[in-house]
């Protein structure tokens, strides 16, 4: 008896696992029947046919709901949009509290402009799912997309309400970003000016601008507002601010980043590296650069977007196993092969550097001009003097009467020091083109090179009014006015310079700085000070230099205007950046003495 119950309960659990193997089974074809079929490959990238090649396999293999995800998110990455929208529905169908897949495909129907389906999307999120605000954002967008602005508004006010603690990203790569709240308040900015309720709208932005001082889309906004009212002083600086600033111009999203790891795609990839490269996520566009090259090591564009990162995170030597390639591939495109040249011999790499110049000077279609500046790089960057000679007189012999050559050759002879050429030259361009920008500057030189200080002056003076860009003429102008206590003419020439470039950090600094040390007090304005110390601390262009420099001048201005407090966070921010940075430890004992006399002060005032 004992044998036949054993028997029969194996026979039993024999017959339950089958019968649930066969049922998974059938379950299991009733999704990889409706997978969606591999598209038309040929007109792809290998890799990218490989890729999907190997996720649909182990899709058809064994249809989970995450590999049924995964496949949709690969569709999705590669912009083949249906079967991406396929793969989504029966992830969904097969796991519908796994709110993860309909939140791709809202993001999907998102990109398609397809408001109605992507707020079904969403709102099957947010009931499993309430406290994800990004899916509250994206429908209130669509809302907006179809015209019913207050449904938008009330999702955008609902943001507003919530604390900034519940918008910090821990799961993204990026690190330079603004928090959900800020788009929030941006958006609302823009309803209020498109319903004609301009004070609104203004008095929104400037709250904004006074929370996130960085957040350029803000200062954009303002000054379109003050353009549509006819202020065009008011537009023109909120404009100049916004260029000061990257432009962020959506929420970061650290699902839709996750797409990236799923694309083979040229196009897509490139777009996703640009994106972080332009909102300062340096690291996050290396790890994209990195991933690129891994699984996509053939394009010429993904190779050159990662030799110029790596120049521009001073990570150059990591761009040499990928320059022959960049070399061939670009061997016809002359502006391409110069700037990653010149990058490479910024970063010290001059034997690399060499072979980039020295393959630009084969191109036969550029301009003498540009060739010419050439011959200078090869001695400026290369201290390559005979061949720089060399180069120069080949085009002096076949552009004899260019004025854009033979100025060239004037400029390689003072840098070489050859002043009977320089003069020679010089007054061949004189006759040729009298009213040639660079005479000014060259004359300058000469006298500077002479020792006549007020001649170099004069000319440089000339030079500065057709050329206000010129950091070497500003830097000798500035100079002599310092030496000379001419303090009136040096703001003058701050400002001058400003005018004509606003976004230039290193112009913003020095006339913060200016403003608040001049000698003579009556021209000190702390509140100027403050302005364009700001401006140059926030710049995106600015160095570390520029930075720290800008932040103690905008610490002291802060203290001027006794905002203390403000004052004390600022000349510690800037040291814990002077020193994160290594600068000097006399610049930083000089900065922390700083901070203590403001310390000192405010004591004394309890």
């Amino acid at each position: 008896m004992n044998g036949k119950k054993i028997f029969f309960g194996i026979l039993i659990i024999i017959v339950l696992g089958l019968s649930y193997f066969l049922i998974n089974n059938y379950i299991d074809n009733q999704y990889t029947n409706r997978l969606p079929a591999v598209p038309n490959l040929s007109e792809t990238s290998i890799p990218f046919q490989k890729h999907i090649t190997n996720v649909n396999a182990k899709t058809l293999s064994k249809p989970t709901v995450s590999n049924l995800g995964e496949l949709g998110m690969v569709y999705h990455a590669n912009n083949y949009f249906e079967e991406a929208e396929a793969c989504y529905l029966l992830a969904i169908e097969r796991a519908p509290k796994e709110w993860i897949w309909s939140y791709y495909l809202g993001c999907l129907k998102r990109e398609l402009s397809d408001s109605v389906n992507t707020i079904e999307h969403f709102n099957n999120v947010l009931e499993i799912q309430p406290n994800l605000y990004l899916a509250q954002y994206y429908k209130g967008e669509a809302y907006k997309q179809m015209g019913e602005t207050a449904k938008f508004e009330e999702i955008l006010k609902s943001l507003l309400g919530i604390d900034k603690k519940y918008f910090v990203l821990k799961e993204t790569k990026r690190t330079s970003y603004f928090p959900l709240p800020v788009y929030a308040s941006l958006e609302l900015a823009k309803l209020y000016a498109s319903a004609g309720k301009d004070k609104l709208a203004e008095n929104q932005l400037k709250t904004l601008i006074s929370n996130e001082i960085s957040f350029g889309p803000a200062y954009r906004q303002l000054s379109i507002i003050y353009a549509e009212k006819g202020d065009k002083e008011l537009s023109k600086y909120y404009s100049d601010r916004s260029k000061d600033l990257v432009d962020y111009t959506s929420p970061v999203d650290p699902l839709l980043d996750k797409l990236s790891y799923h694309s083979r795609t040229e196009n897509y990839l490139l777009k996703q590296i640009e994106d972080a490269i332009r909102t300062s996520n340096l690291p996050w566009a290396l790890e994209l650069v990195d991933f690129s090259l891994k699984n996509d090591p053939e394009s010429k564009y993904i190779v050159s977007k990662a030799i110029r990162l790596y120049i521009s995170m001073d990570m150059a030597r990591r761009a040499i196993p990928y320059l022959d390639k960049h070399m061939e591939a670009f061997k016809d495109d002359y502006g391409e092969i110069i700037d990653v040249g010149v990058g490479l011999s910024n970063s010290g790499l001059k034997n690399a550097a060499k072979k980039y110049f020295l393959m630009a000077e084969k191109s036969e279609n550029e301009k003498p001009e540009t060739k010419s500046r050439l011959a200078g790089m090869f001695f400026d960057r290369l201290g390559m003097k005979e061949k720089g000679l060399e180069l120069m007189n080949e085009l002096l012999e076949q552009y004899p009467n260019d004025p854009a050559v033979i100025g060239g050759a004037t400029f390689l002879s003072l840098q070489t020091g050859d002043m009977v050429k320089a003069n020679k030259y010089l007054s061949r361009l004189k006759k040729l083109d009298s009213k040639n920008p660079r005479i000014n500057i060259f004359n300058g030189i000469i006298a500077k090179n002479a020792g006549d200080t007020k001649g170099a002056l004069t000319y440089y003076k000339r030079a500065f009014k057709d050329t206000p860009d010129q950091a070497f003429i500003i830097n000798y102008i500035s100079d002599y006015y310092r030496n000379n206590k001419m303090w009136v003419e040096l703001a003058g020439l701050y400002e001058t310079a400003l005018k004509f470039s606003p976004n230039n950090p290193h112009m913003q600094e020095a006339y913060g700085t200016f403003l608040i040390n001049c000698p003579d007090k009556k021209i000190r304005n702390p509140k100027e000070a403050k302005e364009f110390s700001q401006r140059a601390l926030i710049n995106y262009r600015s160095d570390m230099q520029t930075q720290v420099a800008a932040g103690q001048s905008l610490a002291m201005s802060y203290f001027q205007l006794n905002e203390r407090g403000k004052a004390l966070y600022y000349i510690n921010k800037t040291i814990r950046v002077a020193k994160d940075a290594r600068f000097p430890i006399e610049h930083i004992a000089s900065l922390e003495e700083l901070s203590r006399e403001f310390q000192r002060i405010m004591n004394s005032n309890l």
